[in-house]
């Protein structure tokens, strides 16, 4: 389906009546199953739906559909938050240290937990304990679907999937590496943990921008980051955080989402600049496409690689992509962590498993490779 920029300016406008607790104005000539499509593309249902539950001549079958969406998340967010409690309870009594992230901590700061769609319970933990997770969640009936890696991935029927990361997210400082330093403990607790207020933002700022260059992302990471900031955003220390972000490479970003945001839910002029953002956001789905993914990775690689020309910057990353750094080496083989000079070896047993799998995957990130290099070349007028 083309999705419509009119659907999709009144989907911002529920957006904030939602947020708001308020009644929006709604044009005659809507375009109902386009809206639906887009709220459904985006995974804002619930949101639609409690935005128009007070406004007159709704088609019935586009409001029974939305209900029948919200009632689904209400259930959904009803057995994630008991399971989600249990898995915390036996960590702790197991003495598993872990830290809760994104939807468990965002859910409970909209006005209704079910607004904010959620796919995954997400936690952070030691790697040194992932043996005792395991033991832990196949005690709960959790079935590894994914070990050894980053995250680990745990199912339950009939929705629990679990995401056990050993790490966060990466940039080209160790801020997030170091995140075990500056964690709190939860109290009564003695192995539950959450991050500050600012170590939350910045966290959510670097994984948003990771799905932005990555696949594109939707309208959810841009309401989580109004939601946080009116929770928090007059007591963050503003200077750390732009200090920060800063050094990771995020603050011209940030400054972007923040702007997205006084535009849509304060009403602030929107200038070419930031429609043109609105609308990455908007016509991507809720976690972006597979070919934004692919385009969007490479340009952002070869636009940051060293080098003088296009040419040596493609080259470099080509050379990336075959020799990844231990940093990303270390998260998919954790025998690197304790043995890092084993890093030459497993660079090979890397390029042998690309031979079994992923050649199509591997081949395709060529051709855009190649593509992209062009467009740049284009672009800057410099030789491929």
């Amino acid at each position: 389906m083309e999705y419509k920029w009119k659907e999709a300016t009144l989907l911002v406008s529920l957006l904030r009546a939602a947020l708001d607790a308020e009644t929006p104005d709604v044009p005659e000539d809507v375009d109902w199953e386009n809206l639906c499509a887009l709220a459904v593309l985006q995974r804002t249902e619930s949101m639609v739906c409690a935005a128009l539950s007070g406004v007159p001549d709704v088609p019935q079958q586009i409001m029974d559909r939305l209900n029948r969406a919200y009632k689904k998340e209400i259930a959904a967010y009803h057995v994630r938050r008991s399971e989600g409690l249990k898995i915390l309870n036996a960590f702790e009594v197991n003495g598993v240290d872990c830290v809760p992230l994104k939807g468990w901590v965002l859910q409970d700061l909209y006005p209704n937990p079910a607004m904010r769609y959620m796919c995954d319970l997400d936690i952070l933990f030691k790697p040194e304990q992932s043996a005792d997770v395991q033991r832990v969640l196949e005690a709960l009936d959790y079935i590894p679907q994914e070990l050894g890696g980053n995250p680990e991935v745990y199912f339950k029927k009939p929705i629990m999937n679990i995401e056990m990361h050993k790490a966060i997210v990466r940039d080209k400082t160790d801020y997030y590496d170091r995140i075990w330093e500056r964690v709190v403990l939860q109290k009564p607790c003695e192995h539950t943990y959450h991050m500050t207020d600012e170590d939350f933002y910045l966290y959510m700022i670097a994984h948003f921008y990771k799905h932005f260059v990555g696949g594109g992302t939707g309208v959810r990471y841009v309401c989580d980051t109004e939601v946080f900031l009116r929770a928090h955003g007059d007591t963050l220390d503003r200077a750390y955080v732009d200090a920060q972000l800063q050094r990771s490479g995020y603050l011209d970003f940030e400054r972007q989402v923040r702007a997205l945001c006084r535009a849509w839910f304060h009403g602030e002029p929107i200038d070419e600049a930031l429609t043109v953002f609105s609308k990455k956001m908007l016509f991507s789905g809720v976690f972006g496409t597979p070919e934004r993914a692919i385009e969007n990775t490479v340009r952002s690689a070869v636009e940051h690689m060293p080098g003088k020309s296009v040419q040596a910057k493609k080259l470099r990353y080509i050379l990336s992509l075959l020799f990844p750094p231990l940093s990303v080496m270390r998260d998919v083989y954790t025998v690197l962590r304790k043995l890092p000079f084993l890093l030459p070896l497993f660079w090979i047993v890397r390029g042998i498993q690309r031979l079994f799998s992923g050649r199509d995957r591997a081949r395709e990130l060529l051709q855009h490779t190649d593509s992209v290099s062009r467009e740049i070349s284009a672009e800057t007028g410099r030789e491929v």
